[in-house]
């Protein structure tokens, strides 16, 4: 028998649908009495989520997925160029009414066991109000790393303190949260005024939730996380991560024969010579960009598994450049990225920092106090 429920609601783009898959997997596999509702916001500009989640979804059997209504108009594209992080806020703000439809009518309405929480997405803050209007918790599933959501704290805080937006000739901003200061030019998302006050409210909404789960490990994010926990305005933090599919089990079908093939490839390569390059899960390549990335590895003359997608326009020479002060100087760099992982190992295997936060706020959970 079930002893509580958890709903998670996932900003609709394949990186936050698959963490949030994967943790709920994770909290399962310590503790099975959970029923455990995914609510699904339709990407109106990705066709190819639909396929994806149905393959989660047959990955991950003792998850439920509801695909909500497709009845909100998509964000323009004209406001998606201005800041597709503000115009995808205001497009999942728009689900409130059907996603506390879904709750009560799907969730609620179906098993009696009471709603531990709502586990929303870091852009999915609406919610808040919603899982406070029915009388339950809620919690904010950060997908990004510690440092990010110290940097939306910082911003909020200074949207408080009535200071500027940010400004290209502005000196290098000194955040609590970050070891060094910070230039204009490593911030993108916030150069445009709407993606600035985007985070700095999100940011803000943050501090309404009875906690927040980060998919990163206490010892990797040591000073992000020391000055989170220095700040007594914030609700509880839990360190779970990484979040990583170790076995492919989030994979179905040609997706996991991909796996597979790639990761015999790997196996039959010799020993620290292949160069892995990944740039995330959105954006794309132009055909201009496209050559000038083959040029420069073909020109590194190594390894290479190359993974989609950059934003910034990237020369040839400079894939070269950097490839091989890598392969060939880079040892300093191979052992620290060896020693980060080796610690990651470590946090999520029992006794852990991330196996004990997890229990911690699975125990939050059963207790239902915040």
């Amino acid at each position: 028998m079930k002893k509580a429920q958890l709903v998670f609601i996932p900003s609709p783009g394949v990186g936050h649908l698959v963490s949030a898959a994967q943790f709920a997997k994770l909290v399962l596999d310590r503790n099975d009495t959970f029923l455990i509702t995914m609510l699904v916001i339709n990407n109106p500009y990705a066709e190819s989520i639909s396929k994806y989640i149905e393959s989660l979804a047959s990955a991950h059997t003792q998850i439920k997925f509801i695909a909500l209504p497709e009845t909100i108009a998509p964000p323009s594209s004209e406001a998606l160029a201005v800041s597709a992080e503000h115009a995808f806020s205001c497009y999942i703000n728009d689900h409130k009414a059907i996603v506390r439809d879904a709750i009560v009518n799907q969730v609620m309405a179906n098993n009696p066991a009471p709603i531990a929480s709502v586990v929303f997405d870091l852009f999915c803050t609406a919610f808040i109000d919603v899982a406070r209007e029915l009388g339950v918790p809620s919690h904010v599933f950060f997908t990004s790393g510690a440092a990010f959501l110290g940097l939306m704290f910082y911003l909020s805080d200074r949207e408080e303190y009535g200071q500027p937006k940010f400004r290209p000739t502005d000196p290098d901003y000194i955040i609590p949260f970050y070891a060094n200061p910070v230039p204009y030019r490593v911030l993108p998302l916030l150069h445009a005024d709407e993606g600035y006050e985007t985070f700095a409210y999100h940011g803000r909404k943050f501090k309404d939730a009875n906690g927040i789960i980060i998919n990163t490990f206490s010892e990797v994010e040591s000073h992000v996380v020391h000055a989170l926990l220095a700040r007594d305005d914030i609700p509880p933090i839990f360190n779970v991560g990484p979040l990583i599919d170790h076995r492919g089990k989030s994979l179905s079908g040609s997706d996991a024969v991909k796996r597979d093939e790639i990761i015999k490839w790997l196996d039959d390569q010799p020993e620290k010579s292949v160069v892995f390059l990944c740039f995330g899960s959105g954006g794309g390549f132009d055909e201009a960009q496209l050559k000038e990335i083959a040029i420069g590895l073909e020109k590194s003359g190594h390894r290479f598994l190359w993974r989609d997608c950059p934003t910034d326009f990237v020369k040839a020479e400079d894939i070269t450049k950097a490839v091989k002060t890598m392969m060939e100087q880079g040892g300093e760099l191979r052992n620290k990225a060896k020693a980060t992982s080796e610690m990651a190992q470590k946090a999520v295997v029992e006794g852990g920092s991330s196996y004990v936060a997890l229990g911690n706020l699975i125990d939050q959970w059963l207790e239902n106090k915040p």
